[in-house]
């Protein structure tokens, strides 16, 4: 009888390079987590900076034709009234849900997990109606459960706060409730 030669043990990865690469993933994982902390969407009852500018950015994408023309006084107006309003909205929640929505609103402000949930780097504040359309495109279709959810959330957060508004119904051909 004869036996075949035994075949060399597979190479192991060296110990330095694991551990290398352990404090890389780890260093990477901290830095986006921290931006998202620190770039949280909603402190205490108010929009902090990053969740107005993610929020009315949202709203431009969502409500687009239903807005005046881009940058007149009466735009703005809306906007702001509409960031109040989802302000409102978001104080009748639950403090779990308001921690979720601010959590949502720094993952969509900070820059690297923006990119990896829509694909968009330039900041909403600074990114055109077509290219916070096609982000949101991009969260709205994604293959991944997150992106969708974060989509899902976002619109409906923006839709509940801008259409209890009366004065907007007439911008969609709503005439309001009717009498009974």
């Amino acid at each position: 009888m004869s036996t075949a030669p035994a075949s060399p043990a597979p190479a192991s990865p060296k110990r330095r390079w694991f551990l290398k690469t352990t404090l890389a993933v780890v260093a990477v994982g901290a830095a986006v987590g921290g931006g998202i902390w620190f770039r949280q969407g909603f402190e205490g009852t108010a929009l902090t900076p990053h969740g107005r500018e993610v929020f009315k950015a949202v709203a431009r994408g969502v409500l687009g034709p239903m807005l005046p023309a881009a940058e007149t006084p009466e735009r703005k107006a809306m906007l702001e009234r509409y960031l109040g309003n989802l302000e409102a909205l978001i104080n009748s929640l639950p403090q779990a849900k308001r921690n979720e929505i601010a959590l949502l609103a720094g993952m969509l402000a900070n820059a690297p997990t923006r990119w990896m949930l829509s694909g968009m780097w330039t900041s909403w504040a600074d990114a055109s109606d077509e290219q916070v359309i096609h982000a949101l495109r991009e969260l709205q279709s994604s293959d991944s459960l997150v992106p969708n959810i974060s989509y899902a959330a976002a619109r409906a957060l923006t839709c509940m706060a801008y259409f209890t508004i009366p004065d907007y119904w007439s911008h969609v051909g709503y005439p309001g409730p009717m009498a009974i």
